[in-house]
């Protein structure tokens, strides 16, 4: 899984700020997203994952900052103490830092950082929720954990960094099923993290695991999470020394999403209170509780969650009405991905070949390029390969396009009218609604897309069938109807524009607004050809920007989906000057677009794949440092 998008704060004393400041300017100009806190008074530090707190005189209770952080602001997982009485000692201070490339200072201060034991997320499924809570009885015994949302066969990550320890295959008196233990020792004291109720168990007796590795898949409707503290747990439960796992999780990119049109932010928790604002169906708020009391309250009746909506109102809404999920509203941390092509023959590699991409994405191609409408038999080819790289923890997006229902149907591209489209719109969304239903429910696909680079103008239109925007429309509008009625759950989004921030960024608004107002895509598609870092000899149209800024403004509070990009018709590009480029495009939208970016899907895997430039060549074998550089980003 890919690193967390930063969450840091800096914060200074109040008294002459100004001079503060200025002693941080070098800091804050060499690590991004260094927020400038003035004071802890007045200020919630709770949506900081990490606080570097500059411990002078009269700023912190008793002048204690790490005391104080911990008593007043639970959420912060991360202290970072700076000892400093004056600006002239933080300036020297922060100056070694940013000479030695260390945004904590822990290899010049050692000690200096304060960890709070923290449980990231275990469970893919979405949306996500505690569905019983520790100390509950409802079962006959008091609950010694907690219970995860996680239908049979979702994905379950690891929770902290730590040795495998257990692995049970074989039923026991728990009550467990099968499940793994994993041991993690944070400030010298150990913790035994144990995930039970599982099935397929992919790791081994000593092994490894890093937060986000997905370790085995849920094998009821949810997994049990339980943490033990030797030496300092509780008593009394059918494990000694179990801990309330509650308060521990910790998910960065958690937010909440309405479940209904029109829910209301209120000034404190109850109908009786004043409207501060409204929530939109594809707005997405920040949780201003605690992530685990979060999760156990969504869609509960009777609850309500404080929150930040997009807008930065700040009040209550009602839990019942509230869904639990990423930033973008799918698992979004690893965002990089891979475009595969299943008929072609080095199209389709094995998961462990991709093995740091989060997403796959291909063409679901029925016709097979004779026509063909036989939908068993391109289910039956494609199956294997989708539950594949499901289970290894890749996202699966599927590509519904011409070939999935039009090509060899004696339609002619370019004679298309509206009467046509929508005939051909009739059958495609029918088979968009099948295919749809035969996922369903099983974790597998994550989107569908609809179409492809619709926009593409038709005198260059070669690998893609263009359409005017009012026929598009339609058919979008049909599409999302069609997979609504058979997986409410999975996401849809538009085709790819291809256009850029103009032409695309307008085809798609107008898109939009020929749709009925209550019949949205989850997200918007790009196609980001030529664009990336600036300056650079790949980016000939300018910056990732652009794109994700005209394409983002579109349907606010929903992510961008880059679903295609690379380097086109210059297969004898250096691979190092493209492994620059790559990475410093993924560097660049998850340095400034986090949580607004859901995927950006390079093209593609292998040379030969229509005019892509490769990760592997057409011996299949890795183009170097591309390909290491690629998967690491």
């Amino acid at each position: 899984m890919a690193t967390q998008p930063i969450s840091h704060a800096l914060v200074l004393p109040d008294s002459d700020f100004m001079t503060w400041y200025k002693s941080a300017e070098a800091y804050t100009k060499a690590f991004e997203r260094v927020a400038i806190i003035r004071s802890p008074s007045g200020n919630d530090l709770n949506r900081f994952r990490n606080v570097t707190a500059v411990q002078a005189p009269g700023v912190w209770q008793n002048n204690e900052a790490v005391t104080h952080i911990r008593r007043v602001y639970p959420m912060v997982v991360r202290v970072d103490l700076i000892r400093a009485s004056t600006p002239t000692e933080l300036g020297r201070i922060l100056q070694e830092r940013v000479r030695l490339n260390d945004r904590y200072g822990d290899t010049i201060t050692p000690g200096n950082l304060y960890d709070r034991f923290t449980l990231d997320w275990p469970s893919d499924a979405r949306p996500a929720r505690l569905t019983r809570a520790f100390n509950d009885t409802s079962s006959g015994r008091r609950n010694e954990g907690v219970d995860v949302h996680a239908p049979q066969g979702t994905p379950i990550r690891a929770a902290v960094v730590g040795t495998v320890v257990t692995i049970i295959r074989q039923p026991t008196s728990l009550g467990y099923g099968q499940y793994i233990q994993v041991s993690c020792v944070l400030a010298g004291q150990t913790y035994l993290v144990t995930y039970a109720q599982l099935q397929n168990i992919r790791v081994s007796m000593g092994q490894k695991v890093q937060a986000g590795d997905v370790m085995a898949e849920s094998a009821w409707d949810s997994i049990k999470l339980v943490v033990q503290q030797p030496g300092s747990g509780l008593t009394g439960y059918i494990l000694p020394d179990v801990v309330d796992p509650t308060m521990m999780i910790y998910w960065q990119a958690l937010r909440l999403r309405p479940s209904d049109t029109g829910l209301r932010i209120r000034e404190k928790p109850g109908t009786d209170f004043r409207v501060l604002g409204q929530l939109r169906l594809y707005d997405r708020s920040e949780p201003l509780e605690p992530h685990g009391r979060t999760l156990l309250k969504v869609g509960q009746k009777n609850q309500w969650i404080k929150l930040r909506s997009p807008a930065g109102v700040e009040g209550y809404s009602a839990a019942e009405f509230l869904l639990a999920d990423e930033t973008s509203g799918i698992q979004a941390l690893n965002m990089s991905g891979l475009n595969l092509d299943i008929l072609h023959r080095l199209g389709k590699p094995d998961a462990a070949r991709m093995k740091g991409a989060g997403w796959v994405r291909f063409p679901y191609n029925v016709s097979m390029d004779r026509g063909s409408t036989d939908l068993d038999a391109a289910y039956n080819l494609y199956a294997p390969y989708i539950e594949r790289y499901a289970a290894a923890g890749l996202k699966v997006i599927l590509v519904l396009t011409h070939q999935t229902f039009g090509e060899g149907q004696g339609y002619v591209w370019p004679n298309m009218n509206t009467g046509s489209w929508r005939e051909l719109t009739t059958r495609y969304v029918d088979f968009a609604r099948r295919i749809a239903a035969r996922f369903a429910g099983r974790n597998l696909v994550t989107a569908y897309q609809i179409w492809n680079e619709q926009d593409t103008a038709p005198s260059v239109a070669h690998a893609a069938v263009p359409l005017p925007f009012a026929d598009y429309a339609y058919m979008l509008t049909e599409a999302i109807k069609a997979i609504r009625s058979a997986d409410s759950a999975v996401s849809i989004i538009t085709g790819g524009h291809v256009g850029g921030p103009g032409n695309g960024a307008t085809y798609a608004r107008n898109t939009l607004a020929a749709m009925p107002s209550n019949v949205r895509p989850d997200g918007i598609a790009c196609h980001s050809y030529g664009r990336g870092p600036v300056g650079n000899k790949f980016s000939p149209f300018g910056s990732i920007d652009e794109d994700v800024d005209a394409y983002g403004a579109l349907l606010p509070g929903a992510p961008v989906w880059i679903t295609e990009w690379g380097v086109l018709d210059v297969p004898n590009a250096s691979a190092t000057e493209v492994a620059d480029y790559a990475t410093g495009f993924i560097s660049r939208l998850k340095g400034i677009y986090s949580g607004k970016v859901a995927t950006c899907c390079w093209y593609g895997w292998a040379d030969s794949m229509h005019n892509g430039y490769g990760l592997v060549n057409v011996s299949d074998q890795p183009k170097q440092p591309l390909y290491d550089r690629f998967l690491r980003a």
